[in-house]
């Protein structure tokens, strides 16, 4: 029998503390509408120009230091048993998606698709979970992450080292991906930034390479982000070697994919290691992906970050993975405030792996832009913290 110390006695008493606070954390938590006002008391003195949690910021997240390590965390595949679940699907095989299975998340959330992953002993696994999930809807900025993947599965060579230039400017891929994500403008606006990537491919050619991933047959992805493109006419340089160059400008058109196609995405760079060549992004490789997690790891909204503080489980989580895009917008022709979020996670709790891709679009209706924005912002990350809490406690599985 080992002798108890001091020490080993102050950390039994340390590790019953904790799992006493996470029980007690993980029960209040079901209590949904005390959460979501939780967070709405969070928005006081923030408006629609600048919100509590979508503009929470990188630099404000407990995982900031974790960053750099997301794709070595990667690497380690989510031992999950899913029984009676299919493979993961290959390129443009559309999964069966449950559309009945998410009829606990709130109202205001108008699409939604959840995908859970993992594989034990055999082929990796993924579970579809919606709602109106291939309905086509505008997702905002979250689709800026499509032209950049769209741009590194062109890529036949290490995007390490790889430039855009033009217009008498020139600049790092992984910088300039690093600004669409995190809004600081160190080189340009998110918007010409995104809109820029958008340029090596013509509209009708990206929306085919999406659908042809996806194998979503009516989404639309013709449109631009409100803004010119930063460079008019960019190319893609390596030591002063041409790899892409600018698409024929053709008309555009409107943005409207739909959740299953950003989780599907989102999902396909998380689990590409874990997944066979005939269910990854096409042209990608890991090392060209790298550049990409580490930016989408600085995504400038945190939501669930707040939903592992509000579920007491932030300090017994390892190996803490959150790669993210959001998006957001007042639509006059819907008039409505409009919050979209897409992401992957991937962590360990319990000693258990718990891997995840989600996208969720929730939107707001008041006549009041200020008061939309905030309660869009609560509801997100009241809702997020709940899929998180199920996923923890195995109620969503």
């Amino acid at each position: 029998m080992n002798e108890l110390t001091v020490e080993s006695i102050t950390e039994l008493i340390t590790n019953f503390a904790n799992f006493v606070s996470e029980t007690v954390s993980l029960t209040i938590a079901q209590d949904r509408h005390l959460v979501y006002n939780q967070f709405l008391d969070s928005e006081a003195g923030f408006n629609s120009d600048r919100l509590a949690f979508l503009d929470k910021g990188i630099n404000n997240s407990p995982y900031h230091s974790q960053v750099e390590n997301y794709p070595d965390y990667l690497t380690e595949q989510p031992k999950l048993a899913l029984g009676g679940v299919p493979s993961y699907p290959q390129v443009g095989e559309l999964p069966a998606i449950d559309e009945q299975a998410l009829e606990f998340l709130h109202p205001d959330i108008k699409q939604a698709c959840i995908c859970i992953g993992g594989a034990e002993g055999g082929p990796f696994k993924a579970r579809w979970l919606g709602r109106e999930a291939l309905s086509r809807g505008e997702f905002w900025s979250t689709t800026k992450i499509i032209p950049i993947l769209n741009v590194i599965c062109s890529l036949k060579t290490d995007i390490n080292g790889c430039e855009i230039r033009g217009d008498d400017k020139s600049f790092g891929i992984s910088e300039l991906m690093e600004d669409v994500v995190t809004y600081a403008e160190k080189i340009g606006s998110s918007n010409s930034l995104a809109a820029m990537f958008k340029r090596f491919q013509t509209f009708a050619d990206l929306e085919a390479w999406l659908k042809g991933i996806t194998g979503t047959p009516h989404s639309i992805f013709r449109g631009m982000y409100g803004e010119a493109p930063f460079i008019a006419n960019p190319e893609v340089v390596k030591s002063d070697e041409v790899l892409l160059t600018a698409a024929p400008e053709t008309e555009k058109g409107e943005n409207s994919v739909t959740a299953y196609d950003l989780t599907r995405i989102i999902s396909m760079v998380g689990w590409h290691g874990h997944l066979p060549q005939t269910g990854q992004l096409p042209g990608s490789s890991w090392d060209n992906l790298k550049p990409f997690i580490l930016a989408l790891g600085k995504d400038t909204g945190r939501y669930l970050d707040v939903a592992t503080e509000k579920l007491g489980i932030q300090n017994s989580i390892s190996k803490p993975v959150i790669l993210s895009k959001i998006g957001f917008g007042y639509t006059g022709w819907r008039q409505r405030t409009e919050l979209t979020y897409t992401c992957f996670t991937q962590f360990h709790y319990q000693e258990k792996p718990r891997s995840v891709a989600m996208t969720l679009r929730c939107a707001k209706a008041l006549g009041n832009g200020d008061r939309e924005a905030i309660e869009v912002d609560a509801r997100m990350a009241a809702e997020v913290t709940e899929i998180l809490r199920r996923l923890v406690t195995g109620e969503l599985q």
